[in-house]
């Protein structure tokens, strides 16, 4: 008896042994040795499963990441991979076949990505600093910061004009990564898979800088499929109420007017425009979409000069931000709804008889943002006063937390 039970507690110590050995026994990985830079944050992503190695053991750490690979492990960080069954990615490049196309999907309905202005995504293309950037930036809980912070870095002016405020955001959410000089961001070169490792490993240890974590779909509600007639012959009307947002569809009208008066001759490419809603949006059956005041950024895309004259004549506006009245801010994608003769439709005659035909037939998402959004001539006449309303024509999904769940 005495015998087995000896037995016994050499079998518990040799198991302690094995296990403790076991444990601590480090990741290899065949080209990231002990010393390299980002050693840790690489072994980290490995071990929660954000990355994979290859068959031989290797990382590549200085390789490139793909636009797709980098949405896949984002999803992982956020715990997300699964919160979206279903969705659909409305890009002209891709399809059921396309690499990455589930999470390109995810990321996409949630609201965090919106490709290129072709409709176009890229999937395997390589992801720069600046588009990596921005990703981050639209999942932080920062507030939009003051683009002065940005002139600690010495290649600031080399940020292009659409990423100049995801810079911020991330710089004021330490959600960024500039190596191997701290005072560079480097923004138009691509991120290394060693770069995309040590910032899901910042993310990852410190989730409270993200927004907070995407519900599963089973705890995302859809409360109602309601209605916005704006404009009677907008592309689409659909809005979604769920018990933690609203989303006015892609393909829907809503109206905003400059909050100052606009002379395009005076505007140059990369200015911004801000335009607020005049009055509180309600959908058709009474849901309050957003109250006066909503603020819509617009960026100077274009400017076209009248060439008899050389006269700058109109200016093509992209609005790319969103701020409710409650400090809720999210991105958007909108252009200023126009006719097929590039003239702005003003609220006064938006419902009059045009000499153009356009058609009253109600799209489907996918077909809209597919074979509508490439036909859109987004441009504005000379000028736009304070006091005149103009339609924006959404070709993003508009997404409006609740207030409760911010």
């Amino acid at each position: 008896m005495n015998f087995l039970k000896n037995a016994y507690k050499l079998f518990l110590v040799l198991c302690l042994i094995i296990l403790g050995l076991n444990a601590g026994k480090a990741l290899a990985i065949e080209d990231v040795p002990d010393g390299f830079w980002a050693h840790n944050a690489i072994v980290d992503c490995i071990n929660r499963g954000y990355f994979k190695l290859d068959s031989s053991g290797r990382f590549y750490p200085d390789g490139s990441i793909q636009r797709g690979a980098f949405l896949s492990a984002l999803l992982k960080v956020l715990e997300s991979e699964d919160a979206v069954t279903g969705a659909k990615a409305y890009f002209k490049d891709m399809n059921t076949n396309s690499p990455y196309v589930k999470d390109v999907a995810t990321a996409q309905y949630m609201g965090f990505v919106f490709g290129y202005p072709d409709k176009t995504f890229k999937p395997t293309d390589a992801i720069s600093h600046s588009e990596a950037t921005s990703v981050i930036a639209n999942i932080s809980k920062a507030s939009m910061g003051d683009k002065s912070i940005l002139e600690q870095f010495s290649d600031s002016g080399e940020i292009p004009v659409w990423a100049l405020d995801s810079y911020a955001k991330a710089v004021a959410g330490n959600m960024y990564i500039n190596h191997p000089d701290p005072s560079k961001f480097t923004p138009n070169s691509k991120m290394t898979k060693a770069e995309a490792a040590v910032l899901f490993a910042k993310m990852a240890s410190d989730f409270d800088t993200l927004k907070l974590k995407y519900s599963k779909a089973e705890d995302e509600v859809l409360l109602s499929e309601e209605t916005l007639n704006i404009y009677n012959k907008a592309p689409r009307n659909a809005v979604k109420i769920y018990n933690t947002k609203k989303i006015i569809e892609a393909g829907n009208v809503i109206i905003a007017h400059p909050v100052s008066d606009i002379n395009t001759k005076t505007l140059k490419r990369g200015e911004y425009v801000v335009f607020e809603a005049p009055t509180d949006l309600y959908t058709e059956e009474g849901t309050l979409l957003y109250n006066a005041g909503a603020k819509f950024r617009a960026r100077v895309h274009r400017t076209k000069n009248r060439l008899w004259t050389n006269k700058q004549n109109k200016a093509l506006f992209i609005f790319d931000y969103a701020k409710y009245p409650h400090n809720t801010e999210k991105e958007m994608a909108a252009v200023s709804y126009t006719t097929n003769k590039g003239h702005v439709i003003f609220v006064t005659d938006a419902n009059s008889k045009k000499k153009y035909k356009e058609s009253s037939k109600k799209l489907s998402k996918g077909d809209f943002l597919l074979k509508y959004v490439d036909k859109l001539i987004p441009v504005v006449q000379t000028k736009i006063n304070s006091d005149q309303n103009i339609y924006l024509l959404l070709t993003g999904d508009l997404i409006i937390p609740n207030r409760e769940n911010l």
